[in-house]
């Protein structure tokens, strides 16, 4: 029969490893933060934004953001070279028919921790490189989809 002690030992151990490697992972790869800001311009009301992002994996639900409130979401970035992590979003408000899409966040191209974006009605979205209005990266929507009146549940 095994000793006690020596099991307590061995499993005291094993404890110690797993937790350093999960911090050693999580310094390794650490999390990304995403966050939106609703920068739709007013006309002549603040709108609300809807906004409802998914990966391959995940989809996050929608969520509604008042005029200059955000949306706040994080995950960690796949560790397996060659599959990517990639976030795309879907944006309505009232008054547009369509559907409005950004990847907000692609593996590939993005190499931030704190991605943090301006969705407004004209251009897309605006990925805000420095404090300051001449410091954002703007997008044009990936694509625009009108919204079928007849479906009754959302994408």
């Amino acid at each position: 029969m095994a000793d006690p002690k020596a099991i307590t030992l061995k499993l005291s151990i094993l404890l110690i490893v797993m937790f350093n490697a999960r911090d050693t992972i999580s310094a390794i790869f650490p999390k990304v933060v995403v966050t939106i800001k609703n920068d739709i311009a007013p006309n002549p009301t603040p709108l609300d934004l809807t906004v409802h992002c998914k990966s391959k994996d995940d989809d996050l639900g929608f969520h509604t953001i008042k005029f200059r409130e955000i949306y706040i979401f994080s995950f960690r970035p796949n560790v397996i070279p060659d599959l990517n992590t990639l976030y795309w979003c879907s944006f309505t408000w009232k008054g547009s028919p369509y559907h409005h899409y950004l990847d907000i966040y692609d593996e590939r191209w993005d190499d931030c921790i704190h991605c943090n974006w301006k969705i407004n009605n004209t251009n897309g979205g605006c990925k805000v490189l420095k404090e300051g209005p001449n410091f954002d990266k703007c997008i044009h929507w990936k694509s625009i989809e009108l919204i079928d009146a007849n479906i009754t549940s959302r994408i």
